[in-house]
């Protein structure tokens, strides 16, 4: 019951509200401009409230016209900063340096090497963890490393076996190829 009591008031109060604004607003306000062409924005702040507004007009929240541009225009304009090369005939020559010591490889070899690693998420691992262990067996010299020269080997011989250094594994090499520790059952 009191919330249609409050609902009543808060209408009633509204309807004096807006004619009390009505009665404010001066008059040169309320005048009505000449038909234009085109609308601008001082003339669209002379129309009447009644009024309606012509096409492609908005009003900003103080209820004054906005300018809409005709031509499309982007917002931002960035343009990336043109990058030199410090050396470029550094460059050149780190290429063909690598081009002359490349030879051509046998297939034994080229299992074993790790110059190209296959495109096969297993090779990619496998090289990555290979070249850790070489990075902690050539960083220190000492006898407690015998697990990582154990884990390096296997992962050798499993990088051959999936021919990472060649064409990469086979459907069937993945489970051939995976290491299995011997457990001594007595």
């Amino acid at each position: 019951m009191l919330a249609h009591q409050l609902y009543f008031i808060r209408i009633v109060l509204m309807a004096l509200m807006m004619l009390f604004m009505q009665s404010i607003i001066p008059v040169s306000a309320q005048l009505v401009s000449e038909p234009e062409s085109e609308p601008s924005v001082t003339s669209l702040s002379k129309l009447k409230k009644t009024e309606p507004l012509p096409l492609g007009t908005l009003l900003d929240s103080h209820g004054q016209p906005i300018n809409i541009p005709h031509q499309t225009q982007s917002a931002l304009e960035y343009s990336t900063p043109v990058t030199v090369p410090i050396n470029p005939s550094k460059t050149k020559t780190t290429q063909s340096v690598k081009t002359s010591k490349a030879k051509k490889l046998n297939r034994k070899q080229q299992l074993a090497s790790r110059n190209h690693v296959a495109n096969d998420p297993n090779c990619r691992w496998l090289d990555q963890r290979i070249g850790q262990l070489e990075a902690q067996l050539n960083g220190k010299q000492s006898n407690n490393l015998q697990h990582v020269s154990d884990e390096a080997s296997i992962r050798n011989k499993e990088w051959q076996c999936l021919k990472c250094g060649a064409e990469g594994p086979d459907q069937n090499d993945h489970s051939n190829c995976q290491y299995r520790r011997e457990t001594n059952t007595k």
